[in-house]
């Protein structure tokens, strides 16, 4: 029987492969018909974007849905330009404590595809940091269509409760990809409270 180590020494390492254009894909092959039938199934008619515009992700609104909230179960923050993205900074929401709610963010890839987009949220406290979470959103070609994705996937996440967790939180989500890109940070805000119009 041979080493455990021994056998490890053996394995290839992972290595990355070629990063590839949705153009330079579109054009491998193309004399096959089927072939060329496929890769558009898979990643539809490939959309440049606007020449004015060079981002490759584009975060169409950020929604805070609730399972029961008074006066409406959803909270949407638009993000589509730089203005409305610092205007979300300064219009903090309210989550009632032990509330159960769900970020859900709607995007748009152009220009070429995004390799293991990711989303990392991190929160603080009086400057502090309290939890930071990645969630890991997938791979996207460019297309017309947009995409929605919701944290956490299934269920709900559930707010804390108690007079240690109420109060105000400040939080920045960034976006990055396999190659390290940082597509767009934004900050927000919100506060954890006893009541959804409570003062404490």
């Amino acid at each position: 029987m041979s080493d455990a180590n021994e056998e490890d020494s053996h394995v290839p390492a992972y290595t990355p492969s070629k990063k590839v254009t949705v153009d330079e894909l579109m054009k491998q092959d193309a004399e096959d018909e089927s072939l060329r039938k496929y890769k558009e199934a898979l990643l539809g008619k490939a959309v440049s974007g606007p020449s004015d515009d060079p981002r490759k992700l584009v975060i169409k609104e950020m929604k805070i849905v609730f399972e029961d909230r008074a006066g409406g179960n959803e909270i949407t923050y638009p993000l589509d330009t730089p203005e409305l993205i610092q205007a979300m900074k300064e219009k903090p929401f309210v989550i009632k404590e032990k509330c159960h709610y769900k970020i859900v963010l709607t995007f748009k890839i152009q220009h070429d595809i995004v390799s293991g987009l990711k989303q990392i949220n991190t929160v603080y406290r009086k400057g502090l940091r309290v939890s930071k979470e990645e969630t890991m959103l997938g791979s996207f070609a460019p297309q017309a269509a947009t995409h929605s994705v919701s944290s956490p996937r299934h269920g709900w996440e559930e707010a804390p409760s108690g007079i240690l967790a109420r109060g105000s939180y400040t939080a920045k989500v960034v976006f990055v990809d396999d190659d390290k890109n940082e597509h767009l940070s934004v900050e927000y805000g919100f506060s954890i409270k006893s009541d959804w119009k409570s003062d404490e």
